[in-house]
Parts: structure tokens; C-alpha cells; sequence
């Protein structure tokens, strides 16, 4: 076990914010290129695997409270 960590090891919000520090200023352009970035890489690895069918095939059900929301939404739209 080491007495000292070593200089490179930094506090976890310090960590965070350098992770995120490109992000911080960037304009919604370069923020939709990211996200654009991520999506192609999900779709990568969902047609690697051995059943992209059954991947695709999956959906998250909406939790009741988002259900509930969008049926106060809508009531107030009328």
C-alpha cells in the first residue's frame, strides 16, 4: 500500500471537471456533433453484438410519474 499518492492523482471533483472541461463551453453545434458522436457509437456496438435484433427490440417503459405529467399536460392543452 503506498504512504503517498502519487502527484497525478487528483480529488474527484477536480477529477470530474477536467473530464468535462471541453464540454463546459461548448455551443450547442459542437454539443449536437457529441451527442451525434455518441448515438453512432451505441449503434456500433448494438450491430457487434450477437443479437442487434433483440437490442433494438428493447424499450424502457415510461416511470408513472412521467405518465402522470403528460396526462396533466395534455388536460391543461384542451
Amino acid at each position: 500500500m503506498l504512504d503517498v499518492l502519487p502527484g497525478w492523482v487528483v480529488d474527484d471533483v477536480t477529477s470530474v471537471f477536467s473530464e468535462v472541461a471541453s464540454y463546459r463551453d461548448a455551443t450547442p453545434e459542437e454539443l449536437w456533433h457529441h451527442t451525434e458522436d455518441c448515438a453512432a457509437d451505441a449503434m456500433w456496438a448494438v450491430r457487434a453484438s450477437p443479437f442487434p435484433e433483440r437490442v433494438l427490440a428493447c424499450l424502457d417503459p415510461l416511470p408513472e410519474s412521467t405518465i402522470m405529467a403528460l396526462r396533466r399536460l395534455r388536460a391543461t392543452s384542451k
